[in-house]
């Protein structure tokens, strides 16, 4: 059995069932997206349905959560799995953990929770339920192993997924949105799930405006193109631009997008450590209900809300969170990346030390020879 719960689980899954199908004859049912089921597993309710942002709708969607997890614990009588494998998504795979646990399965943790941003009140939950931990950054790997879990550093799945484009792969990515030579292209990044799109994307396209008309003040065109996150339909993008009325348009392709822009301004998550490993320059952004802002200011232990800067246990990146993200700030920041060459070969240059920190290639591969090793 096998759980993710949101995108980014579902692509760094799918590959981890790849790895796990090329070594051996392995049937995997569970929760995931798309990817997962293209890789061969059998969804039992897909990621989709159980997208949640913030405390107030955990509450909402309680109901929904428990009836997952009893059509899990019943997969589990009838289809008696190995395993049970949790990627990510550690408000609901913990709790299931515990179930899982008693129901005699053996539970292993790939893209282990983010115990150094929460505080180390779960680690004695993991050490009782979890039996393999998987981490994909080194320093996971000796927390954990200080508070007697079985962990091992695998590295992170992004080196795996990640293409390389060519010169000419980018030069045609830009020519198809009609950037000239002299114009700079913003990439926007404003999430994976509806409820940030619809909070963080308004605020966004405002800032657009006013930078647009600040570089074309300065002899500088301005294209920008949004980075739409699968499982969106198009229309939400498309009904939110023509509400704001900023000129963008829109691309599938985030790493293609990352690879042709200037600069980027990227809602925290995933997407930043993705940004600085194509090597562009970004603002960070999050905004949230206040309600849900004030309850995590007083759970998450960190004062940096971005990956990049997490990893580095360096400010590489500027965050503008929550009342500090406007749009007049946001095209500040921006602005400064799209002209100040002095302030994005700074930061190029301390990206250079992240891939060292998250390890190379063949994250999903190692995690796959563990898993089976394990079981």
């Amino acid at each position: 059995m096998i759980i993710a719960g949101e995108a980014s689980g579902d692509k760094h899954a799918a590959h981890l069932v790849e790895s796990l199908k090329k070594k051996e004859d392995v049937r995997l049912i569970g929760i995931g997206g798309d990817k997962m089921k293209d890789a061969g597993v059998e969804l039992l309710h897909h990621a989709g349905e159980m997208s949640v942002m913030g405390f107030s709708d955990i509450v909402s969607k309680l109901p929904f959560l428990r009836r997952v997890r009893k059509d899990l614990l019943n997969s589990i009588k009838t289809e008696k799995p190995s395993a049970v494998i949790l990627v990510d998504y550690p408000g609901f795979n913990l709790r299931f953990a515990s179930l899982a646990k008693k129901n005699g399965l053996k539970v292993i943790y790939f893209i282990s929770p983010q115990i150094w941003a929460w505080g180390k009140k779960r680690i004695e939950k993991i050490r009782q339920t979890v039996d393999l931990m998987l981490t994909i950054f080194k320093f996971e790997e000796d927390m954990y192993r200080q508070d007697g879990v079985d962990a091992h550093f695998v590295g992170h799945p992004l080196m795996d997924e990640m293409p390389s484009h060519t010169a000419s792969e980018i030069e045609d990515f830009r020519r198809s949105f009609s950037v000239a030579n002299d114009e700079k292209l913003l990439a926007l990044f404003p999430g994976s799930r509806l409820q940030e799109v619809n909070r963080i994307l308004p605020v966004m396209l405002e800032s657009v405006g006013m930078l647009g008309k600040e570089l074309l003040s300065s002899g500088t065109r301005l294209k920008v193109v949004i980075g739409c996150a699968p499982g969106i339909e198009h229309d939400i993008y498309e009904g939110i631009v023509k509400k704001s009325g900023a000129d963008v348009r829109f691309s599938r392709d985030p790493d293609l997008l990352m690879s042709a822009a200037e600069a980027g301004m990227v809602k925290s998550g995933t997407a930043t450590l993705e940004s600085a490993l194509h090597d562009l320059p970004i603002v960070v952004v999050y905004k949230t209900s206040w309600f849900n802002y004030l309850i995590g200011r007083m759970l998450v232990k960190l004062k940096s809300i971005s990956l990049v800067n997490i990893v580095a246990r360096n400010m590489i990146v500027e965050e503008l969170v929550q009342s500090d993200f406007t749009a007049a700030r946001a095209a500040s920041v921006a602005g400064d990346l799209l002209t100040r060459k002095d302030i994005v070969d700074d930061i190029r240059r301390k990206y250079s030390g992240l891939r060292a920190v998250i390890g190379g290639k063949g994250a999903s591969d190692r995690a796959a020879e563990l898993i089976l090793k394990s079981i």
